[in-house]
């Protein structure tokens, strides 16, 4: 921040004719008060070495320089070197809106919001390399660089003064000059909280979105986005509705940032849309975008204090919402069966041939075909009452959801995986046919493992040169490691997220047994790619739901009569999984981690392994496990769920 008037330009450095044309670019940018897009970060992020060579280094106990490239009546453009680990206090920016953009390193941002007279954490997010950190006059916020950095700073108009929030003391200093966001040394006129927190504070949003172009029913989610922001401004005459229509993701980022940007707080956010694999469905059909859990996790939501979040989709309510309410921290309701228009919102009334025609539509969840089959298709036009929406909480408010607390009886009902017989046959027939082909045993890798009854079934069978279980149940790898501890080809790693722990090209299969629905999809697969050597395979086996067709009878068939034969071979088995799948810890592990659609899966694996074939093991009347096989995989990357 620096207090100067200005007729002309000024500039600080030397050196700066090669980046000149990126700040004329980004500073007519922040002077429109919009945020950078992809092409022009792309060239701050081309710009890095040039930039990086104009950064001064910060001055002993300051958490980072301040390097001025130009300041004018319009926008002030700054330079900033982070070191490692360090950060800078809360503050404002002086009336001035803009943005920062991280070209180097990872940022920690908070953002701060008054709570009475004391300033709390309204939001956490990571901003990672290369993406932009939009501020407002509103905005009060500070940021900590993960292992040093360079950041870009554009404020228009230039700033005239800071506020820097002392939060030990509950003080404001007022600074004028050149200062960067720290408490500085020396005597500052500092003001109590008390006296700067806001006396009125601005309305609440609540944000009614719907996206107009995926697929047919668009028409019919305007008028139901229009029906229920009416009756939500009734309903809360204190808040301010926008209802927006969506076509692309970026569509949906924009309006985030706007919200951002002049200082809104999000009270309800809903969204009306269709439901893909990883949640809303934008763009079209021909040309389909959704977020990945990926770029959910790196996104800001202005969110107020006890805000909720409603997604109006088909089966948003299995996996996208507790998600989304553990990534957000905020109470998030979704659909558990498939969603349709009803011009009644307590049960089914058809809307007839021209819906959106009608003056009021509404958004209600109900069984129907490909929910429940033909039989719920005839309960739906009978006028079934619309289902509920269920609610997810973020994690800390509920209890454990991982296999930790059922370990025991897992591991006692799959001590031998081979009870699964069909399972169990797919995955040791490929291996013992691999073996043979390469002439050699092989390397193996099984993200989920459990118990680690897979490998050691594979092991016993002498296919295998070394084996490497990894899963994130601590409860389940202690059961691992204490069944196989004398089996030395045999290894087992507990992982957080899709980082692999493992050398490149160190494998030659990976399997997912019974576990790919737990796993965030692209992130896990570049990992997949980066650990398997040259012609490596990767294989899941997993359940999914999809009501049997008629078809499927034959399947259906030998399944159930496998079934019944199991469990009178086995029966300490049959005993052993009826405790399992009938404890209240299950029961809640599997409400928080449901399986996957099977259109999903053969999605996912058509788009990404072109010409590979998923196969179905068994079917019940609702549910089937399927097998997939990779084929020998050359090196490379496997593209991104998310469309440009």
């Amino acid at each position: 921040m620096t207090d100067i008037a200005h007729d002309e330009p000024i500039t600080r450095h030397d050196g700066l004719s090669d980046v000149a044309p990126l700040l004329d670019a980004l500073a007519a940018v922040a002077v429109r008060g919009e945020a950078p897009g992809p092409a022009l970060l792309a060239r701050a992020n081309a710009a890095r070495p040039l930039l990086s060579a104009l950064a001064q280094d910060p001055k002993h106990g300051e958490p980072y320089s301040r390097s001025v490239l130009r300041v004018d009546d319009q926008v002030e453009i700054m330079l900033a070197r982070w070191r490692p680990e360090s950060a800078c206090a809360p503050h404002d920016h002086g009336g001035s809106s803009g943005f920062v953009i991280a070209v180097e390193g990872n940022f920690h941002e908070r953002r701060f919001d008054w709570d009475d007279t004391q300033l709390v954490v309204a939001e956490q997010a990571l901003r990672r390399e290369t993406t932009t950190i939009p501020v407002s006059p509103d905005d009060i916020h500070d940021m900590t660089a993960e292992a040093g950095g360079l950041t870009l700073h554009l404020y228009s108009p230039p700033p005239a003064g800071m506020r820097v929030f002392d939060m030990e003391r509950a003080e404001v200093l007022e600074l004028v000059g050149d200062f960067g966001a720290w408490i500085p040394s020396g005597d500052h006129p500092r003001i109590p909280f008390a006296a700067v927190a806001p006396k009125s504070r601005r309305k609440p949003v609540i944000w009614v979105a719907h996206t107009t172009h995926y697929r047919g029913g668009s028409a019919e989610f305007a008028v139901a986005a229009a029906t229920m922001g009416r009756e939500l401004a009734e309903e809360n005459p204190d808040a301010e509705v926008i209802v927006s229509g969506l076509h692309r993701k970026a569509d949906f980022e924009a309006e985030l940032t706007r919200l951002a940007l002049t200082g809104r707080r999000i009270s309800q956010l809903h969204l009306i849309s269709h439901s893909g694999m990883y949640g809303p469905m934008f763009g079209s059909t021909d040309w389909p975008e959704q977020f990945s859990p990926h770029e959910w996790r790196d996104m800001t939501i202005p969110f107020a204090a006890g805000a909720q979040a409603y997604f109006h989709a088909c089966r948003t309510a299995r996996w996208f919402t507790p998600f989304f309410a553990d990534v957000f921290g905020v109470a998030t309701f979704g659909n558990h069966n498939y969603t349709t228009v009803s011009t009644r919102k307590d049960r089914f009334a058809w809307a007839g041939r021209h819906p959106a025609a009608r003056p009021k539509l509404y958004m209600i969840a109900a069984p129907g075909k490909k929910s429940h089959g033909w039989a719920g298709s005839v309960r739906k036009y009978l006028g079934c009452a619309a289902e509920p929406m269920a609610q997810s909480l973020p994690a800390a408010t509920h209890p454990e959801r991982s296999y930790d607390r059922v370990a025991e009886l897992y591991d006692r009902a799959y001590a031998d995986i081979r009870v699964r017989d069909a399972e169990w046959e797919w995955v040791a027939n490929r291996l013992a046919g691999l073996h043979a082909d390469l002439g050699r045993r092989l390397r193996v890798l099984e993200i989920g493992c459990g118990n680690g009854a897979l490998l050691r079934a594979l092991d016993d069978n002498g296919d295998i040169d070394f084996a490497v279980g990894v899963d994130s149940s601590a409860g389940m790898l202690a059961r691992a490691r204490e069944r196989s501890r004398d089996r030395a080809r045999l290894r087992f790693g507990k992982v957080n997220g899709p980082a692999l722990d493992v050398p490149d090209d160190h494998i030659d299969v990976v399997i997912s047994f019974l576990s790919f629905r737990y796993l965030d999809w692209d992130p896990v697969m570049a990992e997949i790619r980066r650990v398997l050597a040259p012609g490596g395979r990767l294989w899941v086996v997993d359940m999914v739901e999809q009501p049997v067709r008629l078809r499927e009878l034959p399947i259906l068939a030998r399944s159930a009569v496998a079934h019944l034969r199991t469990r009178r071979a086995r029966p300490q088995f049959a005993h052993d999984l009826a405790a399992l799948t009938q404890h209240p810890d299950w029961r809640n592990m599997l409400q928080h981690n449901p399986i996957r659609a099977e259109h999903e899966y053969r999605w996912y694996f058509g788009s990404r392994f072109p010409g590979a074939k998923v196969d179905t093991l068994t079917a019940t009347m609702s549910a089937r496990v399927i097998a997939f096989d990779s084929g020998p995989l050359t090196k490379g990357q496997t593209a991104p769920l998310s469309y440009p």
